[in-house]
């Protein structure tokens, strides 16, 4: 696993659509996954399916990514991941990892375990 393709939530960005997207400027990939990702909550169009990673400074972030409380709080306390901070798990990383995927949970738990 690249831990530098790594969110602060544990999403592996490298498989990310929004960055794979960006990455190969795939149209496709954003038309489609602006469908699938498009809820009653949320709109998304194609345009938004960009990003260079949760980590980067500037440049292109998801919409939710560059909302998020969590990618914030991560960038702001300088940690790698949120499994190497000494407040982890937290509010904001339980409440996040309800909405992920059991992957993102498992990525954060075998970093913190590899930590120990």
């Amino acid at each position: 696993m690249l831990r530098e393709k790594t969110s602060y939530c544990g999403i592996d960005c490298s498989k990310c659509a929004a960055y794979l997207a960006k990455l190969t400027n795939d149209d496709l990939i954003r038309r489609k996954t602006a469908k699938a990702w498009t809820s009653p909550e949320i709109t998304v169009i194609p345009s938004d399916i960009n990003c260079d990673g949760c980590k980067t400074s500037g440049g292109y972030h998801f919409k939710q990514c560059a909302e998020c409380t969590v990618r914030a709080c991560g960038n702001s306390r300088g940690v790698e991941t949120c499994a190497h901070c000494t407040d982890y798990p937290c509010e904001k990383i339980q409440g996040k990892l309800d909405i992920l995927s059991e992957y993102a949970r498992s990525t954060l738990e075998s970093i913190r375990a590899s930590l120990k």
